[in-house]
């Protein structure tokens, strides 16, 4: 076992860790701890099996698996940035007219 592979799986398991408090503070729902849970447990079988993934890189025509893990991480990180960019400009509208709002009524209320 390289001293990556023993990284990630301390990684996965502080990860698995943070996602039990966050359980325990009813912060997420059921749903969301089955899936934070099977995601870093998937990530320590990955961590520690990476030929699992050796057939999928051959179909994909990748040189190593390690590219695979890349370009797939780079692919989940833009869907994130771009959801999160979504959900800021939601937010920011909602206050925004929330803000109008409250300025008109309290400008009503003088």
């Amino acid at each position: 076992m390289s001293i990556f592979q023993i990284i990630a799986v301390f990684f996965a398991l502080l990860m698995l860790y943070i996602t039990r408090v966050h359980t325990l503070r009813q912060r997420f729902s059921m749903t969301e701890t089955f899936f934070w849970y099977s995601l870093w447990l998937v990530f320590i079988v990955v961590a520690v099996f990476p030929d699992l993934l050796r057939g999928i890189s051959d179909l994909l025509h990748f040189s190593r698996v390690f590219d695979l893990l890349v370009v797939g991480a780079l692919m989940v990180l833009t869907v994130v940035v771009v959801l999160n960019y979504f959900q800021q400009r939601a937010n920011g509208r909602k206050w925004e007219e929330f803000i109008r709002q409250r300025a008109i009524d309290h400008t009503k209320k003088k």
